[in-house]
């Protein structure tokens, strides 16, 4: 340690260079990454929604769709809506049935565009729709138009959510301050941190907008206390050695085990998310992780150079003390902790098995407009909620079947497919006719008698001139008959009225592929109710019956696969965090209780955050459980290793043990108390200003820092205090010791 720290001091200028370039780098990088608004391809590895979006991207060349509601409107402006916005640039066609898409004043169209969801050109799409559509009531769903308010909602309020934390953190490290200028050298760190870190998100080749937001916010709030214990080790070692080089390189000396070890847990909890089978989970772990490294990188080779140069600065800039002096409550404290134990661990336990009655929420969609505008389309129109069944093309009849059997089922209340396109009262376009039922099908077309016959006896001509069936029973599919018409009507350059024959076969390209045949349903259900799943859940037994190769897809698909992954990405994240966190713990202190106390006091805490959905009724963001557990774990254990390494210091020229984890606990508490609430302000800031996912994870992420706190500042010196003599016990030294001792009496016995 001792040549490493000369090391850094010694090269202040080679690393303020150094820095200075990389940031320049990462900066122009930060410009190129690729930002995801669609979350729907995040789906389980290994999973059925995985499965099925291959093949979707296999066979169909699937563009952006939304749905358009416009309430308040006549019949015929209603048509006339329909025409102005499939004029509009960028959208395919805007697809509308009066006799099913008018209810109540109210016409619900549905939108092809030309691009693909969430591309730059499908948000200008919808862009302009709405633009167009202003004045009236009107509202949006469907994966476009989630795309596009995911991403307007996400640049609404990062803006918003910034000046909160930026104004959290400057006040936060003005009142914990000893001088002025400090603020300034933090900003530095934490701004060449930010830069790097989101200049390398190119490794991603494109990161989700909520690991990119949370791991901006995030990394300010996680970070802090690295350059906090840093700087105030600095301006104690800078009162004794009076020379910047010399207290810098004492300050980094004492600072790295606290900081590497902070860090270290830090990463560890994170780098759990990992093992998870959602790529988004993996995806923020190494963000996440790859965040703190930049911050601490950014602490142990930039900080000091920075000391150093500015220290003539600081000390001009000194001014008193913000902080109170808490040492006098802090011993009041501990002189009810027979009290605040026995109530903490009762706490924990009620805590701790609530968890097993969480529901949890798998959606991981929910831009606030979204949401507002499914509730609005259901008042008309019921829930619109897509479930797509791909199966092997070929054959029409079992296609008509399956059809027909999962509209039986309740929770169904549409289908769109060619098997269940009716082109006339009775007939569907895969149904199959003989040259009778063409002759009277004709005229629906406006085909004559004679060319209906004539354009029978040239299909079968063509395409089966060795069938041995009399013409009047060879039946053809109405769809091929169809298709085979236009190609004719197109070689004679007959171009009239082939509007409904160009919709039709529009329609074949659109759920028919070179191996594959899919069906959209609607179920009238929200997308991860009870009843949607359950309806996943026997359809994968169902259609088993009809098809032994099928696939199904939808956003209550993904919740399905996501609530089926979610035990066994919990187990492995949960054990894992806890063994890495305790490995790092057992290293730093070691000492067998030490790792066993700080783990139940923010295992503790951890529990009582998620304790309060259970009592408030609500869900919780698997997502945000998952990503939380680790963080509160691996950034607000940092607190418990901050006070316990101070008081294992103290006490050992401060004989009383109750006055000395008094003392640690005043001399740590600037630290705690600017990383905790800067954390608790962050989280806070995120669910009150964000939506969807990512505010639900704020909300969570500003409970568990502040009970984490309060538990570090009022449960764990109380702890610590009980456990003294049992921890002199159980350290390694200890341990030895004694081994050694039964070694020289078994020796002496001999």
């Amino acid at each position: 340690m001792q040549k490493f720290a000369a090391f850094v001091v010694k090269s202040k200028w080679i690393m303020i260079a150094l820095f200075a370039v990389v940031t320049v780098v990462c900066g122009i990088m930060v410009f190129h990454n690729k930002i995801l608004y669609d979350l729907s391809a995040y789906a389980p590895k290994g999973s059925h929604t995985e499965d099925a979006v291959k093949v979707l991207k296999q066979e169909f060349d699937d563009k952006g769709s939304a749905y358009v509601m416009v309430r308040g409107v006549g019949i015929d402006e209603a048509v006339a809506i329909g025409e102005e916005v499939s004029n509009i640039d960028g959208v395919a066609v805007a697809v509308f049935d009066a006799s099913k898409d008018y209810k109540n004043n109210s016409a619900l169209y549905s939108v092809v565009l030309d691009n693909y969801d969430a591309t730059p050109e499908a948000n200008a799409a919808i862009a302009k729709i709405i633009s167009y559509l202003d004045g009236k009531e009107s509202y949006l769903t469907g994966q476009s138009a989630m795309s596009y308010y995911t991403r307007l909602e996400t640049l609404e309020n990062i803006l918003k959510v910034a000046i909160v934390i930026v104004c959290a953190i400057l006040g936060m490290l003005l009142f914990t301050s000893k001088t002025y200028f400090e603020l300034v050298i933090m900003i530095l760190v934490f701004g060449v941190s930010v830069v790097l870190n989101m200049g390398t998100n190119f490794i991603f080749n494109g990161i989700s907008y909520v690991s990119n937001l949370v791991s901006l916010v995030l990394q300010l709030a996680l970070s802090i206390d690295y350059s906090v214990i840093l700087l105030h080790r600095f301006l104690e070692e800078y009162e004794i050695a009076q020379d910047a080089s010399t207290a810098a390189k004492k300050a980094l000396q004492k600072g790295i085990p606290e900081i590497l070890s902070s860090s270290f847990t830090t990463i560890a909890g994170l780098s759990a998310l990992i093992l998870m089978t959602l790529p988004i989970g993996v995806e923020m772990g190494l963000s996440l992780a790859k965040s703190i490294a930049a911050a601490l990188l950014c602490v142990l080779f930039l900080m000091p150079a920075l000391l150093v140069i500015f220290s003539k600065t600081l000390q001009k800039t000194k001014h008193k003390r913000f902080v109170p002096d808490i040492t006098k409550p802090a011993r009041a404290i501990l002189k009810v902790r027979k009290i605040i134990v026995p109530l903490f661990l009762v706490l924990v336990v009620l805590a701790g098995t609530g968890q097993f009655f969480n529901r949890y929420s798998f959606n991981i969609n929910g831009a606030a407009r979204i949401v507002n505008s499914n509730e609005e389309i259901a008042k008309d129109y019921g829930m619109l909620n897509s479930l797509v069944v791909i199966v092997p093309k070929g054959d029409y009849q079992k296609e008509k079947e399956l059809t027909q059997f999962i509209l039986s089922k309740d929770e169904v209340n549409g289908a769109n497919g060619l098997a269940a396109i009716e082109v006339i009262e009775g007939k569907v376009l895969t149904d199959q006719v003989n040259m009778e039922e063409m002759m009277a099908l004709g005229e629906s077309f406006g085909l004559t008698e004679t060319y209906a016959i004539l354009l029978f006896n040239m299909y079968i001509i063509q395409n089966d001139p060795d069938t041995e069936v009399p013409t009047e029973e060879y039946r053809i599919a109405l769809i091929d008959l169809l298709e085979y018409a236009y190609e004719l009507a197109l070689e004679a350059e007959m171009d009239d009225n082939l509007q409904d024959f160009e919709m039709l076969l529009a329609a074949r390209k659109n759920f028919e592929g070179t191996g594959y045949s899919r069906i959209i349903f609607n179920v009238n259900s929200a997308v991860e109710s009870d009843e949607s799943l359950a309806l996943i859940d026997e359809l994968y037994t169902e259609i088993g019956q009809f098809y032994d190769e099928f696939y199904l897809a939808g956003e209550s698909v993904a919740c399905y696969d996501m609530a089926n992954a979610f035990p066994v990405d919990n187990m492995k994240v949960n054990l894992c965090t806890v063994f890495f966190v305790m490995f790092i713990l057992l290293l730093t202190f070691r000492n067998f209780l030490f790792p066993l106390v700080i783990m139940l006091a923010i295992q503790g805490g951890i529990w009582i955050n998620f304790a309060i959905p259970l009592i408030s009724g609500n869900p919780v963001s698997f997502i945000g459980y998952l990503l939380i557990s680790a963080i509160q774990m691996g950034a607000t254990i940092d607190y418990g290793i901050v006070l316990t390494s101070r008081f294992r210091s103290t006490k050992k020229w401060i004989t009383n043990k109750a006055d000395a984890l008094a003392e640690a606990e005043n001399a740590v508490f600037p630290t705690i108390i600017t990383s905790g609430t800067i954390l608790t302000v962050t989280g806070f800031a995120l669910g009150l200003l964000a939506s969807g996912v990512v505010a639900q994870m704020g909300m969570l992420l500003g409970v568990g820092a502040l009970s984490s706190m309060m538990i570090v500042l009022f449960v764990l010196p109380s702890m610590l205090l009980m456990l003294d003599k049992v921890s002199e016990l159980t350290s390694f030294d200890a341990i030895v010791r004694k081994m050694k001792e039964k070694s020289k009496k078994h020796s002496a016995k001999q």
